[in-house]
């Protein structure tokens, strides 16, 4: 096979309650063009700061592990990564190369593995497989556990809601996020958690704003995050003051994500920004669809 290139969308996980499991995929894309070569490489155009440039990227490190997990041998690529996704802000850029490395793996293979071979490989390489699953799926992703690797069901994000985004200038590294997280929960915060989970997945399937606005809370991660995300509480109540059903932290963090009707979108980004702004950490905001398509291969 000649040269090919590979297409994946930015991600969102956890929308409050779903931790670790719930995901959209989000139409700010990476595109990763190949290339046969001797050795492996990676042109980074755009904003590559901190992103190695050899067979250290996750790119590579997943399109590797993919032809292992084949039992295959892998022709050296020259891969030439151009990004739109924000790095260390919540959004998914480290799932979209790994995921990205495994479907362009599998695409040069001749594709032996379907999709939900290719979400646990891409999941043993990223840890979890909430990111993985959205930009593997596109849509709104469900992933869970599994003695044979991870499931994900895909389910479609409602046509009037749209996503709002605020990205902050800063950087937060999940592996900084993840460790402040608690050991153990409380048998009341699990609880709450698979309850407003359970409602999150009824609001999204059955389109109900007003049943959202409850589902977008939080007792597992966010309360810990928030002295590494300042102003994240500000922030959220600017969203919903100015319409949005609801808002959280966007993964990791530090982007915020908020879920508004079309026509308050554009005013519910404005109170995000002026909020963040307020605070001391100024952002940028974005209006977006939730992306219906995951990772494609352009041959």
């Amino acid at each position: 096979m000649g040269e090919i290139r590979v297409r994946v969308p930015a991600s969102s996980a956890n929308l409050g309650p779903g931790f670790d499991s719930f995901a959209v995929a989000l139409p700010l894309l990476a595109e990763y063009d190949l290339r046969p070569a001797k050795v492996w490489s990676v042109a980074i155009e755009g904003d590559g700061q901190g992103i190695p440039g050899d067979d250290e990227n996750l790119f590579v490190i997943s399109a590797r592990a993919t032809a292992k997990a084949a039992g295959r041998e892998l022709v050296a690529q020259h891969v030439t990564q151009r990004s739109a996704i924000p790095i260390a802000r919540g959004l998914g850029s480290s799932a979209a190369a790994i995921v990205g490395g495994a479907v362009a793996a599998n695409a040069l293979l001749g594709e032996p593995f379907d999709r939900r071979s290719l979400l646990r490989i891409a999941s043993e390489v990223e840890g979890h497989a909430d990111n993985v699953a959205a930009a593997l799926y596109g849509a709104f992703t469900v992933a869970l556990p599994d003695e044979g690797g991870p499931v994900a069901t895909r389910l479609v994000f409602p046509r009037t809601w749209r996503v709002c985004l605020l990205i902050p200038g800063r950087l937060l590294s999940t592996e900084d996020a993840r460790a402040v997280l608690p050991s153990q929960v409380s048998r009341e915060d699990a609880v709450f958690n698979v309850a407003h989970g359970a409602a999150l997945i009824a609001a999204v399937m059955r389109a109900d704003g007003a049943l959202l606005a409850l589902a977008m809370a939080d007792r597992l991660h966010q309360a810990a995050r928030t002295k590494l995300v300042p102003a994240l509480g500000e922030i959220i109540a600017a969203a919903r003051e100015a319409g949005a059903f609801g808002a959280a932290l966007s993964g990791a963090g530090p982007s915020v994500l908020a879920v508004a009707p079309t026509r308050l979108a554009s005013r519910v980004v404005s109170a995000m920004e002026e909020a963040a702004a307020a605070a001391g950490v100024p952002g940028r905001g974005r209006v977006v669809r939730v992306r219906a398509a995951g990772a494609q291969v352009l041959r």
